[in-house]
């Protein structure tokens, strides 16, 4: 969870320096600062929910949930892709005829 206002470094500027380290890692956004401009910016850099404060608890709970679930799904394509490039890695080159 970030907020949009974090001291020396926004919460907007983490996501982006995250994710041009390709640390993929699913983000909510907590704030009471928050306005639109800021939300779809968040969003479309891949956010997983944006809530203002306040918010109700089922809705924090509901974006852990999704938030978690994406991780989930994440991890599972990475692991599938890994493994894809290590039998590629493997394939010996064929022979010129």
């Amino acid at each position: 969870m970030l907020d949009v206002r974090l001291p020396g470094l926004s919460g907007l500027d983490l996501q982006r320096t995250l994710a041009t380290a390709q640390l993929t890692l699913p983000i909510i956004f907590l704030t009471g600062y928050g306005d639109i401009p800021m939300t779809v910016r968040a969003m479309k850099a891949g956010a997983v929910e944006f809530l203002t404060k306040p918010f109700r608890d089922q809705d924090l709970l509901d974006a852990i949930q999704q938030a978690l679930e994406c991780d989930r799904v994440g991890r599972h394509q990475r692991a599938a892709l890994a493994g894809l490039r290590q039998r590629y890695d493997a394939l010996t080159p064929a022979s010129g005829t």
